[in-house]
Order: C-alpha cells, then structure tokens, then sequence
C-alpha cells in the first residue's frame, strides 16, 4: 500500500508537470526539497490542481481497502482452525511466490535483451508529446537520480577545458576591440567605452531590471499572440531598443537572474545559487557598485528561496527585500505578494533612494497559483490567461509611478523575461515558447531601435554596460551584440543543450549522447544531425 500510493501519487503529479513544463517528472524536483514548504502551499493553492489531488487520494483510497480487504480474506483462510498448513502447502506458496515476483521483476525490465528497457524504446513516431506520454512518471524520477549521482555524469565534459576556454577567446576576440586577460585560461577582457554609449562620459542614470516570471515571448501581439494580454509591452517595444531573436538561457528562476546579472550560462538544469559554500561571481551589481550606485534587489517571496538572500548579498547586492518585509496581510500565496503590491512597494522606496541606483525587480504572478485581484477586469479569460494581462497592467503601473515622480528621465529600464513558458503545443523536444523571451531596453535617450541578431541573457550585462558607456572588466560570456552580431544562440533547458540560428536548431543531449536537427524553415523538420 506504501508503494504504491506513492507511485500513483506520482503519476497524478505528473499530469501536471508535463502540462507546464513539456517533459515527465524527473530528478529536477529534487531542487525544490529546500522549499519544501513553499513548494507544498503552491500545489494546495491552485484550484486547478485539485482535481488531480482529489482523484490521486481517491484511487490511493480505493486500492488501500481493496487490499486490506484482500489481505484479511486469505489471512481468515490461513489461519482458520479447520486449516493445516503443511509443509508442502508451504512450497506451493513459495513456489507460486517466487513466479509472481519474478514475473513483476520481468516486467519492471521489460525486455530480454542484455539491456532493460530505456526511455529510448517509448519513442515510436515523430511526435514528443505522444512519445513522452509512454514514460512512466516513477520510473523516469528514479532513473534521471541514479543518473545524476553517476560519477561520469556529475562533470559535463564536451571537450577537454582548456581547449574550450581558447576556441571561447577565439571567438569572442573576433570584431571586437576587447583587451583579453594575459591568463590564456581566463575570459576576463577590459572593456572601454565604445561608439555603442548613448550617455555622455561620466553620466550616470538609474538603471532597473524587471525580470518577469514567464513572459514568453510568444504572448505578445508582436510574435504573433492572437489575443490582445501584452498591451504595455506592445505598445513599449516599439518605443524602444527592442531584440526580435533574445532567448532566455534556461527553463528556471534562478538561471535566469545568475545569467541575466553575472553573464553566465547554465549548465543544464543546475541551481548555480545554491549551495553552503556561497560561489562568488563578478557581474553589473559588483561593477555597478564600484561606480558609485545603490543596488537593490526587489522579490515577492521568501529570501531564502533558491538561496537568494545569501547569493545576491554576496555577489553585490546591499538592499534585498521580500516577503519577511512585507506586511503580513499583503501575502496572496505560497510565493508571497502579487506584482502589484511588489512594483508599489519598490516604487516608495526608489523616490527616497540615493541616486544613482541600480534596481532589480523579480515578479511572480505569472506563476501557478494564479492569483488575480477580484477588482482586476480580466475580460472573463481563465486565470492562467488573465494573470498575464495583470501582470502586463502592473508594469505599466509601475511604469507610470516612475513618471509622475521625476525618475522616468534619468532611468534605463531593461524589461526582461526570467524564461518563458509552454504556450500552444511544442514543436519538437523543446518548445520554442519556453526560451524565446522579449528583451525590451526603454530610455528617452535611447530611442527606437529593432535588433534581429541572435543573443540571449549572458549578453545583457556587455548590451547594457555599451549603451552606458561604462569602462569595466567583463568576466562572464556575453557580448556587446550591437557592435558584434552573432548569427546563432546557445541555452539549455533541464537535460538538453540547444543551439539556434534563422534557420536551424540543433539539439543534444550530453547524458545519453542523443542529438536531433531541425529545420526551423520547414516547420520544424527533422534533417541530418551534421
């Protein structure tokens, strides 16, 4: 009973992870164990996931008294006092014993082969969604943690390091002035000012970051929505330097935030914030700390969420605030405030905050549960529809807030996504919605401009620093696209790594040596892998 009502426990949790993140249940829920809790309130919260809950403990029910029920009746058989047991009974029992559970040992194998069976052989068609549906949930979430904890899968090695840092240096010295560190394994350059600055030498303006919780780019009328959800931003891309091909480097939080401030990519589904040992990285809070700006990070959750607290004060952050601030009447759900309430409470403070600043604001209400405000016009839409509409309508707010109060002039604002999200139905392995984010970068100063080249988070510190015209050491592996232009980008999403230009995406699977190419051209047609 044990057993089992855990694997159907999985297999009702699983209908909803594959629904919002495209892939059956996997080792990566083990992330969430140091938020346990938080990740526990976010599942009760959402009505729509209660139906699965119901119907989970209502088979886990119905199975547990079937075999208790089962269990008495041969237990009364047993040991009725009209019953002896002898020994060759006993054999029998044994014997029937020993076929059973080799039979459900055989069938948890699932072949005859050398080999048992893999993932590999529930793939049948051309479609993913329909072979991904033959993964059973248990059997992926405890073969994807046995892989992890393999010795030759706990260092991604595609080629030998310091062969990769010289083919990296090569190719970011190309049509670039960058001077490189004389340490032939470092990437660290000096950048100095460049003909990409808008602001006059020494000039300093507020800069603040909104990152939004999965804001693909796939719900603007820009890219094609249908539906009007996105009316700020719309309206705002064209008004300002506007990035058509910007993909987000991973499918998580906090990939997000250490790529989009430090211009580091992931690696595959890791938390590079997590650990006892806080890494330390040198990215825009360290530099815009040094050139004199306040910096200060804005969340509606808990600090110590994927360990933010401790890894965003110990890499340049001085002010953090989140839910432990916040009254408590102002929470809405497991993830703390919605973004009307967060853009509210940093506006107050950014009036009274020593200038220059350097701001970063992390929403959450385009996020399960969907918690939309009864005052809120959501035109009738479903939650996970209408949130996206408030969440567009509380950067416009905000966005206004910074007008009224004289700070509008004298800021950049950089409206970026964190990732994105699964909207419509997935062209191949990985959906294009959940990496293709909008990158929007507003100033009066700055002006109308549409970039097509193919960049993504880990270029937003080298775009933003140009545009300042701020000299600084770069450390991570972006670049300043607007004077170099790159024909393809390259970001992971859990288990796969994936590089795309116009024209093709190519991707593979460094665990199981799996790679796939596409013909973005041809809907998305499978072609040779070279």
């Amino acid at each position: 009973i044990a057993v089992l009502s855990v694997e159907i426990a999985l297999q009702a949790a699983n209908l909803q992870y594959f629904k919002y993140f495209s892939n059956v249940i996997n080792s990566s829920i083990f992330e969430w164990t140091e938020e346990a809790g938080t990740a526990v309130t976010m599942i009760l919260e959402e009505p729509s996931y209660w139906v699965l809950i119901i119907s989970g403990l209502s088979l886990i029910a119905l199975f547990s008294i079937f075999i208790w029920r089962q269990s008495e009746k041969t237990l009364e058989g047993l040991l009725s006092e009209k019953t002896v047991v002898n020994y060759v009974d006993r054999l029998k029992i044994f014997a029937a014993s020993l076929v059973v559970i080799g039979l459900c040992m055989f069938g948890i194998r699932g072949r005859m082969g050398y080999n048992p069976i893999k993932v590999s052989a529930a793939y049948y068609c051309d479609d993913y969604f329909l072979n991904r549906l033959g993964v059973n949930a248990a059997f992926n979430l405890l073969n994807t943690y046995i892989d992890n904890n393999r010795r030759e899968n706990r260092g991604l090695n595609l080629m030998d390091g310091e062969t990769a840092v010289r083919e990296i240096r090569h190719d970011m010295q190309r049509g670039t002035s960058d001077v490189f560190s004389a340490d032939s394994l470092s990437l660290q350059r000096h950048i100095k000012r460049d003909s990409s600055a808008i602001f006059a030498e020494g000039e300093k303006p507020n800069v603040v970051i909104i990152l939004m919780e999965s804001m693909s780019a796939k719900l603007m009328q820009h890219f094609g929505c249908d539906v009007t959800m996105t009316p700020f931003l719309d309206s705002l891309w064209n008004e300002s330097l506007s990035f058509e091909n910007f993909y987000s480097v991973g499918n998580h939080t906090n990939q997000g935030i250490y790529s989009t401030l430090y211009g580091f990519p992931t690696v595959l589904s890791r938390n590079a914030m997590k650990g006892t040992d806080i890494p330390t990285y040198y990215g825009m809070p360290n530099v815009f700390a040094e050139k004199g700006y306040s910096t200060s990070f804005y969340m509606t959750h808990e600090s110590q969420y994927d360990n933010m607290n401790a890894f965003l004060r110990t890499n340049g952050f001085k002010h953090i605030r989140s839910q432990e601030d916040y009254p408590g009447d102002s929470i809405v759900n497991s993830f703390g405030v919605s973004d009307g309430f967060l853009f509210n409470y940093a506006l107050n403070e950014l009036k009274t905050m020593q200038q220059p600043f350097f701001s970063v604001l992390l929403t959450i209400s385009n996020h399960p549960p969907y918690v939309v405000p009864d005052w809120f016009d959501a035109h009738g839409w479903d939650a996970e529809y209408a949130i996206v509409l408030y969440a567009d309508y509380c950067l416009k707010t905000f966005f206004e807030g910074m007008k009224r109060c004289g700070l509008y002039e004298n800021t950049v604002f950089v409206f970026v996504a964190d990732h994105g999200k699964i909207v419509g139905r997935p062209e191949c392995e990985v959906a294009e919605s959940f990496n293709h984010v909008p990158l929007i970068i507003h100033s009066p100063k700055i002006g109308k401009r549409t970039i097509n080249t193919f960049c993504c988070q880990t270029d937003i510190p080298s775009i933003l620093m140009s545009l300042l015209g701020i000299e600084y050491d770069n450390l991570g592996f972006g670049r300043n696209v607007l004077d170099n232009p790159t024909s393809s980008v390259v970001y992971s999403t859990d288990g796969m790594l994936c590089a795309r230009d116009s024209s093709y995406l190519y991707l593979t699977d460094p665990r199981t040596n799996m790679i796939k190419s596409y013909d973005i051209r041809e809907k998305y047609k499978e072609v040779a892998k070279d």
